[in-house]
């Protein structure tokens, strides 16, 4: 493991082929899923990475009891997609690694975890609440 973990991600995104942009303590990197364009952040702490995307406005959300039903339940039955609302209530997707944990092999599958949340979303969920997304 390298001794900074920007170091070690970098090098994880370019095996992977990840185009993406280095700023100071993250990486940002688009990605086009769908008919839309996704800003995929890795944001780099002392402790956690954490891999984020917005997904939706807030404003294009249903604000009913079945759909966050429905979010939660793909918590329970994909185990590595976790679905949040930010502090305006726009939702996105993120996983968390510990840094003392963080290895290529937890990364990609972390970061893969995180496009797959967004093409579930587009795919599977919005279409059956009427979301329009694009």
């Amino acid at each position: 493991m390298s001794s900074d973990p920007m170091d070690e991600i970098e090098g994880y995104l370019s095996e992977m082929g990840v185009k993406y942009q280095r700023g100071e303590g993250y990486f940002a990197s688009l990605w086009k899923i769908g008919e839309g364009s996704y800003m995929v952040a890795v944001l780099v702490g002392e402790d956690w990475v954490t891999i984020t995307a917005n997904i939706v406005d807030r404003e294009r959300l249903r604000d009913d009891t079945e759909f966050y039903k429905a979010l939660l339940n793909v918590h329970y039955a994909l185990a590595e997609v976790r679905y949040h609302l930010d502090d305006e209530g726009n939702l996105g997707a993120s996983t968390t690694i510990p840094i003392s944990g963080l290895n290529k092999e937890s990364f990609s599958s972390r970061f893969d975890s995180v496009l797959f949340a967004i093409d579930y979303f587009l795919n599977s969920i919005a279409p059956r609440f009427g979301i329009e997304v694009v």
